[in-house]
């Protein structure tokens, strides 16, 4: 193992100053009078015997734990940046050869206040009382692995990617168990080294632990103690040192799946039965590059789209919910803060690999690489996607890579290429370019953000441009962003997603941030945009101008108010949900809309706005509502209603939008998940429940039942005609080595 170097020596001399508690003088000031932009707290993981690992039950009484160093200062970021948390913490590290332990003790003075309302995995964690442990294992600043857990013992992971992307779809195998104590409450977590990648010549991870006390709406930070980073920023972590000389086996794991599924055809009493094997592979090839591949890919557990209905002029956007595309989805993501509102342009989206005009065909087999090759991050993947009489397409091969590099002090320098058309209608190639430039503590606590990426198609014989570049300063007062988006008329990324080429768009922000202090309001904002979008010869097509203001209280419910002024140059006719027409011209309004939201940390939450106003040269009415309902840890009803009135003088016509969703959690690690979706334009009805169990982290039982209808736009009462129904089992299991 490499010696550190005159970096790490100051790093350790850093840490070695941090104090190691701070006095609490309950009185909401700062504990210490320090400068938390230059706080680097350090803990050392303490090497533990195999054979004397705790218990992983949620009781920290087992012996071993005495051995390991003390975490105990926290810091609160919210609502007092700097602050004594209002409950203490307690944190403790230990290792062996096989797994990382981490014991979390979150002493409450009125437990019987303690908000513990979820059991599913991958619950929603700012809702509960929980803690989060972030580990950046590359020395990355950037990247980070992150398990989240809260009193029930539900547990979250996801991975995080430049400090801005959440990648919640990814999931590892880990345990953790959690216990309510009269003090508070205790989670023990265990993670094997074989479920992360990490540098072996690294002598320090970073390290961040973060806990919520949902009552207080309050966030406790070990380090990183600064309300303009978010709590997955890993630009000023801690530091987690000793862990070495770990095993992760040979680095090789097998995911063995069988299928076995019955489906019925009720408009021809057709009956269906299917078998399928299917199975995946990945293999260590370095302890942090994976290579991965997948046969006759299952996609059984896959969960419905959120019901969409078109009623503007541009295709819409479906984002991924396949698990084998979301779990590496991070390494090929690309341009940074540019595609994260707005995705017209996407150089590359992995749901054109297996879903070809809106039909899902096989995936035939698909191979990955991923992870760190020295200090770039890599992503490649390569897939043959079987022939579909349903979407019309003959088997493809397709494929994307992605190679990023960090630059300066926290940017980074990239490249990514695409190849293949899933209708294999043309050959297309798409080949591009980013720079993500970060530089923190401007004008004191601000940061800025400036992305730019250009990518060139090549596409049936043409070749067209994008160049897009976006610049963002984010501080706790004031907060602006300057975009701009240059699109070929022939910009065709056969492998991506654009709705619009042939434009150029011009989008500029700012808005001011107010935190009163002694206040029952806990943040407040006003600001104001112009969004701009013209043809490539400047003539302008679509202008939107508008401001806003709202805010948030302490328990987290929201209010804002906002205005549009909205101009548009029609080219093109086209007709709203597909029904009511809309002539080419010139078209202005005006649009007002109000909003808010009774927080889901309660038994009851909602959410209900209203917009209203003019468009295309009539009269529009928006209504939402959204009611939650958690009456217990063990059941969660969440129901949504959308109506949109177009009231024109071409015509009317209501877009109704209906979604019912249930979870039933017998256990963290057994669920029951049902979702009923709804609309009367496509007259679609669709029923699907998943039942899922996890007897041992390894093995997985689940059961899918799914039923699809049409519900006609008829007086009522209205005719429900059954068209399918289909019923799943799949049994898997992975074994490691």
């Amino acid at each position: 193992m490499r010696r550190p170097g005159l970096w790490l020596a100051a790093l350790a001399a850093l840490c070695a100053a941090a104090p190691a508690g701070a006095a609490q003088d309950g009185t909401g000031r700062r504990a210490l009078d320090r400068d938390f932009s230059n706080f680097v707290p350090c803990v050392e993981a303490v090497r533990i015997a195999h054979e004397d690992a705790p218990i992983i039950d949620g009781d920290l009484s087992d012996p071993v734990w005495r051995r390991a160093q003390p975490i105990e200062e926290f810091y609160q970021v919210e609502p007092v940046e700097g602050a004594p948390p209002s409950e203490p913490t307690k944190a403790y590290i230990l290792f062996d050869e096989r797994n990382l332990y981490i014991g979390i003790y979150n002493y409450d003075s009125q437990p019987h206040l303690i908000r513990r309302s979820q059991m599913q995995r991958d619950f929603i964690l700012r809702d509960d009382d929980a803690v989060r442990v972030y580990l950046d294992t590359f020395g990355s600043f950037r990247d980070a692995y992150f398990f989240g857990v809260n009193a029930n013992g539900a547990r979250a992971d996801a991975l995080i990617e430049n400090n801005s992307n959440y990648q919640n779809q990814w999931n590892t195998i880990w345990r953790a168990k959690s216990q309510l104590v009269e003090d508070g409450w205790v989670t023990e977590i265990v993670i094997p080294f074989q479920s992360i990648s990490f540098d072996s010549t690294l002598e320090e991870w970073n390290f961040q632990i973060v806990r919520n006390i949902r009552r207080n709406n309050e966030e406790i930070r070990w380090s990183n103690v600064d309300r303009t980073r978010g709590r997955i920023d890993m630009t000023n972590p801690g530091r987690l040192s000793g862990v070495r000389e770990v095993e992760s086996g040979i680095g090789l794991e097998l995911q063995a799946y069988a299928t076995g599924s019955a489906s019925y055809d009720w408009t021809t009493d057709e009956k269906d039965y299917e078998f399928n094997p299917s199975g995946n592979a990945f293999y260590k090839i370095t302890p942090s590059l994976t290579g991965s591949l997948t046969v006759n890919t299952d996609f059984s557990d896959t969960q419905l789209d959120d019901r969409q209905v078109n009623t503007g002029r541009f295709s819409l956007f479906y984002p991924e919910t396949r698990d084998f595309f979301l779990q590496d989805a991070q390494v090929f993501e690309f341009g940074g803060r540019i595609f994260q509102e707005y995705y017209n342009g996407l150089p590359f989206f992995s749901r054109n690999i297996g879903i070809v005009r809106g039909q899902p065909v096989d995936l035939v087999a698909g191979a990955k690489l991923s992870g760190k090759l020295g200090p770039a991050n890599i992503g490649a993947i390569s897939a043959r996607t079987g022939a579909s009489d349903e979407a019309g397409v003959d088997g493809q091969f397709l494929s994307s890579a992605r190679l990023s590099v960090p630059v300066l002090s926290a940017s980074k320098l990239g490249l990514v290429f695409t190849n293949g058309d899933p209708t294999g209608e043309d050959n297309s190639t798409v080949a591009g370019a980013d720079f993500q430039y970060k530089k923190l503590n401007l004008f004191g606590d601000g940061t800025l953000f400036a992305d730019t990426a250009y990518m060139q198609s090549f596409t049936g014989g043409e070749s067209d441009h994008m160049i897009a570049h976006e610049t963002a300063y984010r501080s706790q007062k004031w907060n602006g962003t300057f975009r701009f988006r240059d699109i070929g008329e022939n910009y065709a990324p056969r492998l991506g997603f654009v709705n619009r080429p042939g434009i150029r768009r011009y989008n500029v922000n700012g808005w001011r941030t107010y935190r009163p202090s002694n206040s029952f309001i806990r943040e407040a904002e006003t600001g104001g945009y112009v969004n701009i979008i013209t043809d490539r010869h400047g003539r302008d097509l679509d202008r939107f101008f508008g401001a806003w203001v709202g805010g948030s209280n302490n328990p987290g419910d929201e209010f804002w108010l906002r205005y549009e002024h909205g101009f548009v140059d029609i080219v093109d006719p086209f007709s709203v949900a597909g029904e009511v027409p809309v002539a080419p011209g010139e078209y202005r309004w005006n649009q007002y809309s109000v909003e808010a939201a009774a927080t889901n940390a309660r038994t009851v939450g909602a959410r209900t706005k209203a917009r209203w106003g003019g468009i295309y040269g009539g009269d529009y009415l928006q209504l939402i509502g959204e009611l939650s309902l958690r009456p217990s840890r063990y059941f969660e009803l969440a129901a949504g209603y959308e109506y949109s009135d177009f009231d024109l003088p071409s015509g009317q016509i209501g877009v109704h939008i209906a979604s019912l969703n249930s979870i039933i959690a017998f256990t963290p690690d057994m669920t029951i998940k049902t979702e009923v979706q709804y609309d009367n334009i496509s007259e679609a009805f669709t029923f699907f429940s998943r039942f899922s169990w996890e007897p041992i982290p390894e093995r997985e039982i689940f059961l899918s039942f799914g039923h699809t209808a049409l519900i006609e736009r008829t007086d009522f009462p209205r005719d429900f005609m059954s068209r399918r129904s289909g019923l799943a089992l799949r049994l898997g299991h992975t074994f490691r080595m």
